[in-house]
C-alpha cells in the first residue's frame, strides 16, 4: 500500500513517456531513498540530554538541547531546526542530528513539533505557517527568560518538507532570524510572494542540496535560490554536496551560522 502511494505521487516527477511498467521500480527507489536520508546518523553521546518539554502559551511539544558547559553569564547562540514530512522527520530526530554539534560549539537546539510540513503531499500552507511562526516565537519568548540567549545569532533551518517555515517564519522575522538555512529543502513561491518581510532581505541566506537528492528537492531548491536573488536578497549562498543524496548534513549549517555570527546580545543582563 505504501509503495502504491509513491507510485501514484511521483507519478507527476517522472516524465510522462514513463510506463507504469518501468514506474514502479523507480517509484520503489526514490521511496527507499527518502526513507534511507531521514536516518539520523550524527553521534549520541553528548555529556546531556535533550528534553521534551511544552510551550506554555501554544501547549506544542518542542526538544530542547542546552549544551552541559552553559553559564548564565554567557550569552548562547540559539538553533531553530524544522522537520520535515511525518512520520519520516520528526522533531526527536532533529535533535538528535544537532545535540552533538550543539555541544561542541556553544549552541541551545530548539527542534519544535510543527504542523504544514508535508514535502511529499503538501505545499507549505499559509495557515499551517502562521501557526508554525506562533509556535516558534512564543518557544523562544519563553526560552530568553530562562536561559541567557544570545538574541543577535539565532539561526532557523529546516530539512526536507521543514523548508516551508524555514523560509516563511524566517524571512517573516529577519528582526529574530539573522540567518536562514534551507537544507535538501521543499521550497512554495506561491504561498512566500506576499508574506516576507522586506528588511529580510539583508538576513544570511544558505540553500543547499546533494548531488544525487531527488528531482523535486533539486529543481525547488533552485527555484528558491533564483526567487531570492531575483526580489534583490543581498546575501543569498547555495551549494551542492557532491556525492550526497537525500542526506542530513547539519554540519554544513552550523559552519555557516558560526562564519556570519555577530557581536553578541544577551537576553538576560
Amino acid at each position: 500500500m505504501i509503495v502504491g502511494l509513491f507510485v501514484n505521487l511521483f507519478c507527476k516527477f517522472v516524465p510522462s513517456v514513463m510506463t507504469t511498467k518501468n514506474l514502479l521500480p523507480v517509484s520503489i527507489s526514490l521511496f527507499l531513498l527518502f526513507l534511507s536520508g531521514c536516518a539520523v546518523t550524527q553521534p549520541q553521546n553528548t555529556p546531556a540530554r535533550e528534553q521534551h518539554l511544552r510551550s506554555s502559551i501554544t501547549s506544542r511539544g518542542y526538544w530542547l538541547y542546552v549544551p552541559s558547559n552553559y553559564n548564565h553569564n554567557r550569552p548562547a547562540p540559539l538553533i531553530v531546526t524544522c522537520h520535515g514530512t511525518p512520520p519520516y522527520d520528526v522533531a526527536n530526530h532533529h535533535i538528535r542530528e544537532w545535540k552533538m554539534l550543539a555541544e561542541n560549539n556553544y549552541c541551545i537546539v530548539v527542534a519544535p513539533d510543527l504542523i504544514g510540513t508535508d514535502g511529499l503531499l503538501g505545499d507549505g500552507p499559509v495557515i499551517g505557517m502562521l501557526a508554525n511562526e506562533q509556535i516558534i516565537l512564543s518557544i523562544l519568548s519563553e526560552l530568553g527568560y530562562k536561559y541567557n540567549i544570545d538574541m543577535a545569532n539565532i539561526m532557523i533551518t529546516g530539512f526536507s518538507g521543514g523548508g516551508f517555515p524555514t523560509y516563511w517564519v524566517g524571512l517573516r522575522n529577519p528582526d529574530t532570524f539573522s540567518v536562514v538555512v534551507a537544507r535538501n529543502c521543499n521550497f512554495n513561491e506561491s504561498n512566500l510572494r506576499d508574506w516576507y518581510t522586506p528588511m529580510a532581505k539583508d538576513t544570511k541566506v544558505m540553500i543547499y542540496w546533494g548531488q544525487n537528492d531527488p528531482l523535486t528537492i533539486k529543481s525547488q531548491s533552485k527555484r528558491g535560490l533564483r526567487f531570492l536573488k531575483s526580489r534583490g536578497f543581498k546575501f543569498v549562498h547555495n551549494h551542492e554536496i557532491p556525492g550526497a543524496g537525500h542526506e542530513r548534513k547539519p554540519e554544513v549549517a552550523m559552519d555557516f551560522f558560526l562564519k556570519n555570527l555577530a557581536t553578541p546580545r544577551p537576553s538576560l543582563k
